[in-house]
């Protein structure tokens, strides 16, 4: 009776990635940020999820080129390395910098889900990305209703808006930003 109720018990493993927040607003960090978390998502062979913590410190480091969105979906590198080529320390790296970014997007498998350990929302979001990739979708505190149902069979969960609800409670708007520098000029 032993052997089989620890048979029984089944284990179910994920690998988190934590990456601090701030290496978005650095674009050759980010890259490098990129491709450490795809080499792992290749060679640990878990489900995996990808974290952006610290994000209510995101912008003590510098201002983001891009809204939040950009760096949590990873949408089109092409506009980050022409970010890139204004740095002169990579311009001269620019090829190296568009095939590195060209085997991120051929992949295509890095995203990240926003995390601020003080925020609530921001942890339960992240603890349903880790049980959804652990292949857990319902349990006894889930709604059990059709959309949920359909979202977590065909994988359609859009995090546009809980992006948006991170980016206005941590980071400065680009109108702000863009006043600034007409003010500065």
């Amino acid at each position: 009776d032993l052997v089989l109720s620890l048979c029984a018990f089944a284990v179910q493993l994920a690998a988190v990635h934590l990456v601090d927040s701030h290496y978005c607003t650095d674009p050759g960090k980010f890259i490098s940020v990129l491709c450490t978390s795809l080499a792992t998502m290749l060679h640990v062979e878990l489900p995996h999820v990808n974290v952006l913590s610290k994000m209510d410190l995101i912008e003590q480091y510098g201002k983001l080129a891009f809204n939040l969105d950009y760096y949590t979906e990873v949408l089109d590198l092409s506009y980050l390395v022409d970010h890139l080529a204004s740095d002169p320390f990579f311009r001269n790296y620019r090829r190296l910098n568009e095939k590195l970014v060209e085997v991120i997007e051929d992949y295509s498998l890095v995203s990240f889900v926003p995390l601020n350990v003080q925020d609530k929302e921001s942890m339960r979001q992240v603890m349903q990305a880790v049980d959804k990739a652990n292949g857990y979708s319902f349990g006894d505190q889930e709604h059990r209703n059709l959309e949920a149902l359909m979202s977590a069979a065909v994988g359609a969960d859009f995090h546009f808006t809980s992006t948006l609800a991170v980016q206005e409670k941590y980071v400065q708007s680009q109108d702000k930003a863009v006043e600034e520098e007409v003010m500065d000029l």
